[in-house]
């Protein structure tokens, strides 16, 4: 049973981040298709968002881990 709580302590992180950052993905992509001209603008703000994303993975998997050893 402690090992299906470390994996899905360590799964779920990825998983929602994955889900995360394609929502991201997919919403810049339809704003450059309804603004073309502001690509460069939207670029940065959809790098910014998935590595805050990304981020809040490595704090689960940090947790996981942390909550293993202990």
């Amino acid at each position: 049973m402690e090992s299906l709580a470390f994996s899905l302590a360590y799964a779920l992180p990825a998983a929602f981040a994955a889900i995360g950052a394609g929502l991201v993905g997919a919403a810049a992509m339809n704003a450059a298709g309804r603004n073309p001209e502001k690509i460069n603008d939207l670029r940065t703000m959809m790098i910014l968002g998935i590595s805050f994303i990304d981020a809040l993975a490595i704090i689960g998997f940090i947790v996981a881990i942390v909550g293993r050893v202990m």
